[in-house]
């Protein structure tokens, strides 16, 4: 009971703050104060006078134009160059006299022919007929070749037609033959000449036989100079007992350690050399040449032959233990490598 005394209490004191104070704080805008201006009453007649004295304003002064600048007189013109006297001409050089053509000799003068005469008396033809004779024949002979003689220089003659004469053809003699001469027969070809008979080579003589004796000393000479030289030429062989198999073994396998084509070609996995390698007495190679060799190509035999050297050498730089007192046995040995099996002999 008490609390509702206490909330009604409160509300009651606050409605009265309300009522006494509530004004201050809820006061409007105030109003703006009111604009009062001053108006005269004018007639038409002073609105006009107004209104044209505003459209129609006094027209400025005109500024004065800035006087232009004095410029500085122009330059004379410069006097035109006098034109340069064109250069005579050079004087033309006089053409060289033509020489004088050398005045042709005088053409020699053609005398004319004389002219048969003609009797004025006419001969009576016989009555009697002449006898017919056999047909007028000149036999030509055939003119033997002249030597040749040098040719005599002709003064020059005059071209045909310059003549001081004139001649007709009734004055011209006739030059017609009055026989026609036969054709001279075609020489006869000279019978060739009867070639000797060559002389039959003779037969050459049969050779002596040797005698029998004399061939057999020759062979037993020859047979026994062969054997003397063979005898010089053959190296003495090996002396000492051979290697055993157990060393040839460890030679083998010592040598196969050091062996290794690596990736070479088909071909080189495919070709078989034989070299020669030639020992010192500390067990060390010395030289190693290829003797034989077997493979389908020369590059593929180079690079067995390659891999076959380097494995000799590098397996033997500290030498191969082989017993020194069979030295003879083993100075120089082949070597057969094969990439199927591996010899030494």
């Amino acid at each position: 009971m008490r609390t509702g005394y206490i909330i009604s209490g409160i509300g009651h004191g606050l409605l009265m703050l309300w009522i006494l104070f509530g004004g201050l704080f809820l006061r409007g805008p105030e109003e703006p104060p009111l604009r009062v201006s001053e108006v005269s009453l004018m007639s038409g007649a002073e609105f006009a006078a107004l209104t044209e004295a505003a459209q129609a304003p006094a027209p400025p002064t005109p500024e004065p134009e800035p006087a232009p600048p004095e410029t500085s007189p122009a330059p004379p013109p410069r006097p035109e160059p006098e034109p340069e006297p064109e250069p005579e001409p050079a004087p033309e050089p006089e053409p060289e006299p033509e020489p004088e053509p050398e005045p042709e000799p005088p053409a020699p003068e053609v005398t004319p022919p004389p002219a048969d005469r003609v009797a004025n008396e006419v001969i009576e033809a016989p009555d009697e007929p002449l006898p017919e004779g056999p047909d007028l024949v000149e036999e030509s002979t055939p003119e033997e070749a002249e030597p040749d003689q040098p040719v005599e220089e002709l003064p020059e003659q005059a071209p045909v037609g310059t003549t001081t004469q004139i001649v007709t053809e009734a004055d011209r003699p006739e030059t017609a033959p009055t026989a026609s001469p036969r054709p001279p027969r075609r020489p006869e070809p000279p019978t060739p000449a009867e070639t000797a008979a060559a002389p039959e080579p003779e037969p050459a003589p049969d050779p002596e036989p040797a005698p029998a004796d004399s061939d057999a000393i020759d062979s037993a000479v020859s047979d026994a100079l062969a054997d003397v030289l063979g005898e010089a030429e053959s190296p003495p062989g090996p002396t000492g007992p051979p290697l055993t198999s157990g060393e040839r073994d460890g030679l083998r396998v010592a040598v196969s350690r050091c062996w290794n084509l690596g990736s070479a070609s088909t071909d080189a996995l495919n070709t078989t050399v034989v070299v020669l390698v030639q020992m010192s007495r500390d067990g060390r190679p010395e030289g190693v040449e290829m003797v034989s060799s077997d493979g389908p190509t020369q590059e593929a035999t180079r690079i067995a032959y390659e891999a076959a050297r380097r494995a000799v050498i590098r397996c033997g730089t500290s030498g191969y233990g082989l017993p020194a007192e069979k030295y003879d046995q083993w100075r120089e040995i082949e070597m057969t490598f094969d990439p199927g099996n591996m010899r030494i002999r």
